[in-house]
């Protein structure tokens, strides 16, 4: 860890510009006789010398008066107010700031939203989750990029722990479960041992279960959506949280490798077709796919996820069902045949499915569809058949049908020689043998 002095970490590391507005919003707060500071995740990292572009600031009175005598000074608006007394500024530019008033917090049962009340600096700062993101940095001209840290959140960045501010935290809000396992691997944190045993105590008692599945699924996707996914994974399935959250939700060892791969496959290690899948909705699918369907059934209620997740899970039954004993017979199928089984899924179940068992013939064919096979389209079209002779209605898509499968084949490769095959199907219309013998050539 750096040992200069944070002041100084604050006005080298903070951009320039985003230094002058921090200086006004200060110098505002000195006149209108208030305090203000920049907290939380920005102050926490720039000791670390990372990039943050979210800029959160609390002012000890009422951040909406606030704002909007900083909007009259900067030229912004005000753009959007919620029941926790925070605020939006938006400047001239696009840059935003969330404004706060300075809160204290009281949870009435555990698990439930807090019940928030006006409070001082301190209080503010006493309410958050974990020692790194209980730092703030004073505004006003006189101290301007003095640090806040009345819990040490600096002096456990230099260790690289992490802890959290009281015995009851993860009682209070059990999403600091999930919170604490995704700070860890993205800062290279260490869970402090009574923080670690405080988590392991909540995760045995299923804190969870007091925490909406709203809640959870953000904390979820946060995690899955991150840069290196797998270890706070793998910490969620090790720690059997996953499994806490919901009843026989406990996935294989397989997943393992699984996940490994999909991260692999994502990384541009291979071509995985257009659209790109995405990464969250993947290894969610991955966390599923090992489960019976009842237990992924339970899991997606639990979760209150949306219509996108239960299609990608019926996907995923259709799949197994459907296509996957195809995939994997002995039997190599025509680039056609692989095109029609594979043209209705998602991106995110053909990744998934090449995921499961690389090397094998199934990932080897899913892999032929996605960077050979898909977004493949006749040059020809239905206004040029229509052109040739051919009548309006099922024969000008099932003629179409067939210069596609002959271009997926390889039979055709030009404009030229699907107008060759295409009069041959039409001769064949219009000596009256019908569309049924045109789809079968």
């Amino acid at each position: 860890m750096h040992a200069d002095n944070p002041q100084d970490l604050f006005l080298s590391r903070v951009p320039k510009a985003d230094l002058q507005l921090l200086r006004a919003l200060g110098a505002l707060a000195d006149e209108r006789g208030t305090t203000a500071h920049v907290v939380g995740g920005v102050v926490r990292d720039f000791i670390l010398g990372l990039p943050n572009y979210d800029m959160d600031v609390v002012v000890e009175t009422d951040a909406t008066d606030f704002a909007e005598a900083a909007a009259a000074l900067l030229g912004g608006s005000v753009k959007a107010h919620t029941k926790f007394g925070t605020v939006v500024l938006v400047l001239p530019e696009g840059r935003k700031v969330d404004l706060a008033t300075a809160r204290s917090e009281v949870y009435e049962r555990p698990g439930a939203l807090p019940t928030v009340t006006p409070g001082t600096m301190e209080s503010d700062l006493k309410r958050r989750d974990f020692t790194v993101n209980s730092m703030a940095v004073v505004l006003n001209p006189d101290g301007f990029g003095t640090l806040l840290d009345p819990f040490g959140g600096r002096g456990d960045l230099g260790e690289r722990i992490l802890r959290v501010l009281t015995d009851v935290s993860f009682e209070d809000d059990p999403t600091r479960i999930l919170r604490g396992v995704r700070f860890c691997a993205r800062f290279g944190l260490s869970m402090e041992p009574v923080t670690e045993a405080l988590l392991r105590q909540a995760v045995g008692e299923r804190r969870t279960d007091t925490v909406s599945g709203e809640r959870l699924q953000n904390e979820l996707k946060l995690i899955l959506s991150g840069d290196d996914p797998w270890p706070p994974v793998f910490r969620l399935i090790d720690w059997g949280i996953l499994s806490a959250m919901v009843e026989g939700w406990e996935p294989t060892t397989a997943v393992r490798a699984t996940i490994v791969e999909i991260d692999r496959l994502l990384s541009g290690a291979d071509e995985i077709g257009d659209p790109a899948p995405e990464r969250w909705l993947t290894l969610f699918a991955a966390l599923l796919q090992p489960l019976p369907p009842a237990v992924r059934d339970r899991v997606v209620e639990r979760l209150s996820m949306g219509r996108r997740v239960r299609r990608l899970v019926g996907e995923l039954a259709e799949f197994e069902r459907d296509v996957l004993p195809a995939l994997s017979a002995d039997e190599n199928p025509l680039p056609s045949a692989l095109h029609k089984m594979l043209k209705r899924f998602s991106s995110e179940t053909l990744l998934l499915a090449r995921a499961a068992a690389p090397g094998s013939p199934t990932a080897e064919r899913v892999a032929l569809y996605s960077s050979r096979l898909v977004g493949t389209t006749t040059e020809l079209t239905g206004n040029d058949l229509a052109q040739m002779g051919v009548p309006e209605g099922e024969a000008v898509g099932r003629i179409l049908g067939v210069l596609l499968d002959a271009r997926l084949d390889g039979e055709v490769s030009s404009v030229e020689e699907e107008k060759t095959l295409a009069r041959g199907l039409v001769e064949t219309l219009t000596r009256g043998t019908g569309t049924d013998s045109v789809a079968g050539e």
